[in-house]
């Protein structure tokens, strides 16, 4: 299988949602199969992963990369002897693309909490300008997982024409309250550890006890309690790897995003994919979000992975969804 990777600087400074422009923005991409003129499909991950969909997997507990192996490749959901994948790391995470331990041009030093606050609209104009700086129109799907399904939704409303159309996975209008409030609380709550230093801390450095904390609460209520032990060692690898810095940025925008509104927007069939006992995205909740998408008009679908399914079943069974997956794109090319 073709496989590619690189990074595309956005050509324009980036208007923010909270105001403001960044400049000099980047956006690392891994690339999967061959690319043709009309089958590009954009695959947005989930909170803690890289673009590197399908590369090894770390050497430690925690493993941001090779997530996408039931997902992408040929006779899977993505299917890549038709469809050339494009990954790209969202704004603000720490694989490569513009984010907190990104090096500040002027300073010298990395950006730490000093990077402005990015949301969920700032991550999908991001993808929308990379995307133009690869000469891509339109795309033949944008699936997004968990947070990239959250961009996704704002990416087909805020460029309607953009996708042919939208996959959603474990993704719904917007968190459910109990969620936005623990995720919300995520920088102050790194702010009260004395290594936080108000997010200037050396590279490698930063209060790794409460990141940790933080990581394995939400394994915990992502999981639930089976395999204790190892999400105890993921979260001592994620503490050790992840910058707290960008966890906070991650975290904020995820709890804020909020596309309730701008549902009506999207013209490109959506297929919302629930899995039965996921916590981040209940199927309660995204059929709750295919209901108000159908009410504005739009062609939308809902399939249901059904029990044992949780929030990390929709990457680990996703062969499961070759079925309902391959017959909603196929409807669109």
């Amino acid at each position: 299988m073709y496989q590619t990777t690189g990074s595309v600087a956005l050509p324009v400074a980036l208007p923010l949602e909270e105001g403001g422009l960044l400049g000099g923005a980047q956006l690392a991409w891994s690339a999967y199969g061959e690319r043709s003129d009309d089958n590009v499909v954009m695959l947005l991950h989930d909170l803690t992963h890289s673009h590197r969909a399908l590369e090894p997997v770390e050497q430690a507990a925690f493993q941001p990369s090779g997530w996408g192996t039931e997902l992408i490749g040929e006779g899977r959901p993505l299917d890549t002897s038709t469809m050339h994948v494009v990954v790209p790391n969202l704004l603000g995470s720490p694989f490569g693309s513009t984010s907190p331990v990104t090096v500040d041009a002027r300073a010298g030093l990395p950006y730490g909490a000093a990077l402005p606050t990015v949301t969920v609209t700032d991550m999908a104009r991001a993808v929308a300008a990379m995307l133009r700086g690869m000469k891509v129109e339109n795309v033949r799907a944008l699936v997004g997982v968990g947070l990239g399904g959250l961009v996704a939704l704002r990416l087909a409303a805020l460029f309607p024409e953009l996708p042919a159309a939208v996959g959603v996975l474990g993704a719904a209008r917007t968190l459910p309250e109990a969620w936005r409030e623990r995720l919300g609380l995520t920088r102050h709550l790194l702010r009260l550890d004395p290594d936080f230093h108000e997010g200037q801390y050396a590279p490698g450095q930063g209060p790794k006890r409460t990141l940790r904390k933080q990581y394995l609460e939400y394994l915990r209520l992502v999981n639930g309690p089976t395999g204790e032990q190892a999400q105890e060692a993921e979260a001592d690898a994620f503490a050790e790897g992840f910058d707290a810095n960008a966890w906070a940025l991650l975290c904020t925008a995820y709890a804020g995003g909020d596309v309730t509104d701008s549902l009506a927007q999207v013209r490109a069939p959506v297929l919302m994919v629930a899995a039965a006992e996921d916590t981040l995205a209940p199927p309660s909740r995204v059929r709750d979000t295919y209901h108000l998408l159908s009410a504005a008009g739009v062609r939308a679908h809902y399939h249901e992975l059904p029990a044992p399914s949780a929030h990390a079943s929709l990457l680990t069974q996703a062969r499961r969804l070759h079925g309902p997956m391959r017959d909603f794109l196929r409807r669109r090319s």
